[in-house]
């Protein structure tokens, strides 16, 4: 793997996020100082290439720390009804402080180790990445997910209440149509969430056998996380 560019001013190879030549200084690329929150939304589904390295070359990652902890709140909320559906029906609201705790806690180590993993990986192939890009790319990558917090998962709650988290009954028995629906839409925003991830790993790591290797990765330990969160029933 190599994702290197070369000064055009004293050809020297630069790492590809350097604003600035380490050899001569001169600079590689357009500066940007800060994200703009909705634009960088839009543009994700626009031209995601674009956007992800936009988010890279930002000097300040806006809306990082809150966007971790609505995609956090997202991952928990699916948790809690991926194994409240297919393991055993129960309900968390008798330890749901508890319980929160626990996920929350499961899923912000998850979401804050994975990036370290990539940059030290990468470390050995010769590339180098910075931590904090790591995480920007890989929170903002689930916009799609946290879109679906913030816009559908009220209406659930209007529509099922408790039960659409907790399955007991089962909200496809309360109402199967609409139950239905909701997942679909939920998947495709899963869907979405991955590929924005493979294609910000492709960015990073210049390697499409990189990028798909630790994106399907990504997928299988946080569903592992999904259905093995020991919540307390």
């Amino acid at each position: 793997m190599r994702n290197k560019i070369n000064c055009e001013n004293c050809n020297s190879d630069n790492d590809f996020y350097n604003l600035n030549c380490k050899s001569c200084g001169a600079l590689q690329r357009d500066k940007f100082p800060n994200i703009d929150l909705f634009s960088t939304i839009w543009h994700l589904i626009e031209t995601p290439t674009n956007t992800l390295k936009k988010i890279i070359y930002a000097e300040h990652k806006n809306y990082l720390t809150f966007l971790l902890v609505l995609l956090i709140l997202k991952l928990l909320f699916t948790s809690f009804f991926l194994q409240s559906a297919f393991c055993k029906p129960v309900d968390y609201q008798n330890y749901l402080s508890v319980n929160y705790g626990i996920g929350f806690a499961g899923f912000i180590i998850l979401i804050l180790l994975y990036p370290l993993i990539i940059k030290l990986i990468l470390i050995n192939y010769s590339v180098s990445t910075c931590y904090k890009d790591n995480l920007a790319l890989l929170v903002y990558s689930q916009t799609p997910l946290i879109l679906f917090l913030i816009l559908i998962l009220p209406i659930e709650f209007a529509i099922f209440g408790k039960y659409w988290l907790f399955s007991n009954p089962s909200p496809f028995m309360i109402k199967e149509i609409a139950a239905y629906a909701f997942s679909f839409m939920e998947m495709l925003a899963f869907i979405g969430s991955i590929l924005l991830f493979g294609i910000a790993l492709k960015i990073q790591s210049n390697s499409k056998v990189f990028s798909i290797i630790f994106t399907l990765l990504y997928l299988f330990i946080l569903f592992g996380f999904f259905f093995f969160i020991p919540y307390f029933v």
